[in-house]
C-alpha cells in the first residue's frame, strides 16, 4: 500500500513539474525550427556539410592508398617467397 502511494506521489510531482514548465498566457512552444538571430555562428550549414563530406572522402582515399601500398608489399613478399621456394625445390632434385 505504501509503494502505491509513493508511485502516485511521484507521478503527481512529475505532472506538477511538467505543468509548471509550460508557458503561461496560453502561449504554446513552437515545434518548427527558427534560426537564432544575432548569434555568434560564423559558418553556414551547407559549408559545414561540404567540409564534412570532404573530410570523409580524404579519410577514405587515405585508407585505400595505405591498403594499396600494403597489398603491393605483400605481393612482392609472396613473389620473393615463391622464387625462394622454387629455387629450393629445384636445387633439392
Amino acid at each position: 500500500m505504501k509503494l502505491g502511494t509513493y508511485v502516485l506521489s511521484s507521478e503527481a510531482k512529475l505532472e506538477a513539474v511538467a505543468l509548471s514548465d509550460q508557458p503561461s498566457g496560453g502561449e504554446q512552444r513552437s515545434t518548427e525550427f527558427r534560426p537564432v538571430e544575432g548569434g555568434t555562428e560564423t559558418m553556414s550549414g551547407p559549408t559545414l556539410l561540404v567540409e564534412a563530406y570532404a573530410a570523409l572522402w580524404l579519410i577514405l582515399f587515405a585508407f585505400i592508398f595505405v591498403s594499396w601500398r600494403r597489398q603491393t608489399r605483400l605481393d612482392a613478399r609472396i613473389d620473393e617467397l615463391e622464387r625462394a621456394l622454387s629455387s629450393t625445390r629445384s636445387g633439392a632434385k
